[in-house]
């Protein structure tokens, strides 16, 4: 049964292999058919190098010599290249290390600071107020300059004079020889002086003259002496007469000074309100940080959450990617709030510490004040207003411009009006052979003389004089056109910080409530989350909503205390706290009556 069986398997085998036997050989004749006759063996490349018995050189040394310097070169380019992805990834741990945190330099120096105690380290160590003060001093020097032209001037000038002229005389009573002949002196002279200008213009002045001669005349004293006594008195009747024109200097240096004094009063009132503004960001910027701090320790607790379910299978893959990318994304936030920090920071250490030494910045000031501390405050518009006017530097030094605008017009107009001046002298002389005897005689009253005279001087066209006045009076309608806007500008300011204080104290309410929601919010979306009815998206959208509902709060509460702040800025009132400390020209500047005191320095 087997053998026939392996027989029926040969002979059912056999008419496949003629098959593929016939198909190699029809492929073979194709081939032959296709491909062309080989040439003869002597036309063959090479034939003629091929001859039996030659040698032939297979080492080719230089080839690889310049294989194997390839193969080091591409070894060196991968060691190199191995190296920057080291150095790559070195500068990627640097970005996300230390080498790139906000924090400069360790703060060792702790300084605690209130908000009074910042602004009273401000007021004393901040240059910038100390440049107005300068300034301030400074410009009240003006105004002793001006009244040092009312001062009495003395006066002294002494000479001797010796001379040899020549004198033809034809009378032998002539004290000379007839003829021509030397007529020699010696004269000693000394003259004193004492002027004094007056407020109306008047120009009062006294010389006495004291001289002594030597001559060769037999017919005079020899020696003489001739004092003399001199009073001369000038009054303008028309250009410079009267105190308005006479006094506008000292006038104009007075309100030169007091509008000195209300810019440093207002440079103070901005300082103070500087400082405040960079103590209330710093508080601001540090609950900022907190509450990032916060928001990422709950987006690292949700991430370990959803791979505690992931690995029991109740949480997806994009689950526990959702959770990593909002924990970057709150890292990402940490980093910023940190460096808002150090830059609030270095805002107030500018204002209240100021150094060109970089080492003393490295201060950790810790505010001690906190925000919500202050209570609500009623505030009256219209006593605000009242107040603000009576108050605020700006305006003060407004009614100052235009009180120099008016008298500087009126003093162009007296200096365009002609010269007219009336004068007068009276003199008297003495004379004798000694100093007594000439004093006596001119004691005496007998020897005098006077005068008596008006001296007029006009400029054909005045075209200076009336172009100076017509410049002066436009001048003064500047500067009642910039007390217009200052006055409408103060009403202005008060009602916009009125606004924010009424504003703040509402948004206080709101932003605590919408706090509060946003935690109740936070904490049924973590029990949704265990319900499987939220997924991680909801609890990072929750997170930024508590965060962001958290620094609206505390905004608010610093935007109250700034907006008092500002109130009492536009008020002019900022300062009245600290006028007992500070330099008497504040206290000056912002008297309540805001009046403008003729002569009051």
């Amino acid at each position: 049964m087997r053998r026939t069986s392996d027989a029926r398997t040969r002979h059912a085998a056999l008419p496949g292999r003629t098959a593929l036997a016939l198909a190699l050989a029809l492929g073979g004749a194709v081939r032959a058919q296709d491909t062309p006759p080989a040439p003869p063996a002597d036309e063959r490349p090479g034939a003629a190098a091929a001859a039996p018995g030659e040698d032939v050189s297979v080492e080719r040394p230089e080839e690889l010599a310049r294989i194997r310097a390839e193969l080091e070169r591409l070894q060196a380019e991968r060691a190199r290249g191995a190296a920057r992805v080291l150095e790559l990834e070195a500068r990627e741990r640097d970005l996300t290390g230390g080498r790139t945190s906000p924090v400069l330099g360790p703060r060792r120096e702790v300084l605690a600071l209130s908000l009074d105690a910042a602004v009273d380290l401000a007021l004393a160590e901040n240059p910038d107020y100390l440049v107005e003060l300068l300034r301030a001093q400074a410009a009240g020097e003006q105004a002793e300059q001006a009244e040092a032209a009312f001062d009495p001037v003395l006066s002294v000038q002494a000479s001797y004079t010796e001379g040899r002229p020549p004198f033809f005389s034809l009378n032998p009573f002539a004290g000379f020889p007839l003829g021509l002949s030397v007529a020699s002196f010696d004269q000693l002279e000394v003259q004193t002086a004492l002027s004094k200008r007056f407020a109306l213009g008047t120009t009062a002045s006294i010389t006495w003259l004291e001289r002594r001669q030597l001559t060769e005349n037999i017919f005079q004293l020899n020696p003489s002496y001739t004092p003399q006594l001199r009073v001369e008195l000038r009054q303008p009747l028309l250009r410079g007469a009267g105190l308005e024109a006479n006094l506008a200097p000292v006038r104009l240096a007075e309100n030169a000074a007091l509008a000195a004094d209300m810019t440093y009063a207002e440079a103070l009132l901005g300082g103070v309100l500087a400082v405040e503004q960079a103590y209330w960001d710093l508080v601001r910027a540090e609950e900022e940080l907190r509450f990032q701090e916060r928001s990422y320790a709950s987006a690292q607790k949700l991430l370990e959450d959803q791979r505690r379910r992931q690995e029991v299978g109740a949480a997806a893959t994009l689950d526990v990617i959702i959770a990593q990318a909002g924990l970057a994304e709150r890292r990402e936030g940490l980093i910023v709030a940190e460096n808002a920090l150090e830059a609030a920071r270095d805002g107030l250490v500018r204002l209240v510490r100021p150094s060109g030494d970089a080492a003393r910045w490295d201060v950790l000031i810790v505010p001690t004040d906190r925000p919500w501390q202050a209570s609500p405050a009623d505030v009256d518009l219209t006593g605000a207003v009242e107040l603000a006017r009576a108050r605020r530097p700006d305006l003060k030094r407004a009614h100052v411009a235009l009180d120099s605008a008016r008298r500087t017009a009126a003093l162009r107009e007296n200096e365009a009006l002609p010269v007219l001046d009336v004068f007068g002298s009276l003199t008297e002389d003495g004379l004798g052979g000694q100093h007594h005897n000439a004093w006596s005689s001119l004691g005496s009253g007998r020897f005098y003389s006077w005068t008596f005279g008006l001296r007029a001087e006009l400029p054909l066209f005045l075209r200076a004089e009336r172009a100076r006045s017509r410049a002066a009076r436009l001048e003064l309608a500047q500067a009642e056109a910039a007390l217009r806007s200052a006055e409408a500008n103060a009403v202005l300011d008060v009602r916009r910080a009125v606004r924010d204080v009424r504003t703040a104290e509402a948004r206080i309410e709101a932003a605590r409530a919408a706090r509060i929601l946003s935690a109740r919010q936070l904490q049924a979306t973590y029990a949704r989350v265990d319900q499987g009815t939220a997924v991680a998206r909801d609890v990072l959208d929750d997170l930024a909503r508590l965060a962001l509902a958290e620094g609206r709060e505390v905004q608010s509460h610093v935007d109250h205390r700034l907006a008092r702040s500002r109130l009492a800025r536009a008020q002019g009132t900022l300062l009245d706290a600290r006028l007992g400390q500070l330099d008497p020209r504040v206290r000056r500047a912002l008297l309540e009556d805001g009046e403008v005191r003729p002569g009051g320095r």
